[in-house]
């Protein structure tokens, strides 16, 4: 047998949120009757309106069940030193970050150069052309 795993409040939230989706579905289903929004909302609902009948939500139950075993796992590889690095695996991590943002910053100013290059000149072009659209409103001629 199941164990309960939604509170009363919870579980009464389902179950009247589940009431409301399904009458939506069925009044959806009623007016057309190939709907297939109502036909999704009478099938969410009858699911919402079980697990707060029986106090029970399997998507809980299985992502608690993964979360506790997850957390046994690493708990228990932590205390058997399985999880430790050496320090030369840390020193080794650290030379090849420190070599890859040395490497990314001398790129991202060289390509932050360009960029800032492109928009000037694009935005020179765009006033001469409000300039020149401006000066031929003022003279029709």
């Amino acid at each position: 047998m199941q164990h309960t795993n939604l509170s009363e409040k919870n579980a009464f939230c389902r179950f009247a949120m589940g009431t409301s989706l399904t009458a939506f579905g069925i009044a959806k289903v009623s007016r057309n009757p190939n709907c297939t929004k109502g036909r999704l909302m009478i099938a969410l609902g009858a699911m919402k309106m079980a697990e707060g009948l029986f106090k029970y939500c399997p998507t809980k139950a299985i992502l608690s069940s993964n979360m506790q075993s997850a957390m046994n796992t690493s708990m228990q590889s932590m205390f058997n030193g399985q999880n430790s690095m050496s320090s030369e695996k840390v020193d080794q991590l650290m030379k090849d970050f420190s070599s890859a943002i040395a490497g990314n910053s001398s790129d991202t100013q060289t390509t932050a150069a360009k960029q800032s290059d492109t928009s000037t000149s694009t935005q020179n072009s765009s006033k001469n052309s409000s300039n020149s659209s401006t000066n031929k409103a003022q003279n029709p001629s």
